[in-house]
């Protein structure tokens, strides 16, 4: 008799395992059939170089130039990059200015918040002041007449590369005049967002829907995730950009699994913060759409010059 109920008991065990199977696979079919892959941007369709790997000089390349700065935009475009990513905040005269930080300190001669300056009193800062590559040793940029530049200083001289623009701050104000900026020059093809607050964000896709956006920090987690766990069929992403760093902790996120995984839903996948010979050729090798790097003119030596990644 007890025999009989414990080969009973592992019969409905057995049964509702096959249930709980049959269901999931029933779930992830509705999913999979109901997800939608984002559309094919304008953005995207720039020609790139043989790698087909788009080469971005991170804040104009900030290890060889001072960043986000007109001038180190105009260097970057002159050896070749295919775009560049700037900074934006707002002054306190509600100027779209180019900087990263939240004060003036760590990139010119001020001291000050950037919100609490006009956009006049930010341009007469230097902006090359604080720019060394040995060390403090040397300042070759000060003096220069380097200064912050506006957001439709920008626009109006740099028409030849695309530009990623990542907003800072918390301001919703941002995204509406960034907006408005974007479509006064004709840019909606050249340009692709991203914020640091997702409300900001947000705020931008609804009042900008078309032009092309980042992932956001909450929603790259989202797709890596899914991806690890094999369910990105499931996933209908509202960007079109994934930037990730192609390790983490030690663990390597970017993969030719997650670049294919990318590409069925619509996505581009670049990799951040590549500054050296062997990341450059590692990630190309995976087949990554493009570069963010603060050193364009070592990836573009090794695209153009040595052929190190061909």
């Amino acid at each position: 008799m007890n025999q009989f109920r414990s080969n009973k008991t592992i019969s409905r065990t057995v049964v509702l395992y096959v249930i709980i199977i049959f269901l999931c696979i029933f779930a992830y079919g509705i999913l999979t059939t109901s997800s939608q892959s984002i559309p094919e941007h304008p953005f995207f369709n720039d020609s790139q170089n043989e790698t087909n790997v788009k080469i971005i000089a991170n804040r104009g390349g900030l290890g060889v130039w001072p960043e986000n700065t007109l001038y180190a935009f105009q260097q970057s475009e002159e050896i070749g990059g295919d775009a560049i990513t700037i900074d934006l905040r707002i002054s306190l005269d509600d100027t779209l200015v180019v900087i990263h930080d939240s004060t003036v300190q760590r990139t010119t001669n001020g001291f000050e918040d950037v919100r609490k300056l006009t956009a006049r009193e930010l341009q007469s800062l230097d902006a090359g002041y604080k720019w060394s590559n040995d060390n403090g040793l040397t300042f070759k940029y000060r003096d220069q007449g380097i200064t912050i530049p506006t957001i439709n200083e920008i626009f109006a001289e740099i028409r030849n590369m695309q530009i990623y623009i990542d907003i800072k701050g918390e301001e919703l104000l941002a995204a509406k005049l960034l907006c408005i900026s974007i479509r006064d020059y004709n840019l909606t093809q050249k340009v692709l967002i991203s914020a640091d607050n997702d409300l900001v964000l947000a705020q931008f896709r609804e009042i900008c829907p078309e032009i092309a956006t980042c992932a956001s920090a909450k929603e790259t987690r989202v797709f890596a995730s899914l991806n690890a766990s094999f369910l990105t069929p499931i996933y209908s992403p509202r960007f079109h950009l994934v930037k990730l760093p192609p390790t983490w902790y030690g663990l390597r996120i970017i993969t030719p699994n997650l670049v294919r995984s990318a590409h069925m839903r619509g996505l581009m996948i670049y990799a951040v913060n590549i500054n050296e010979y062997d990341q450059m050729e590692l990630v190309i090798q995976e087949g990554i759409d493009g570069i963010v790097t603060n050193y364009p003119n070592l990836l573009i030596a090794g695209i153009d010059t040595n052929n190190v990644f061909k």
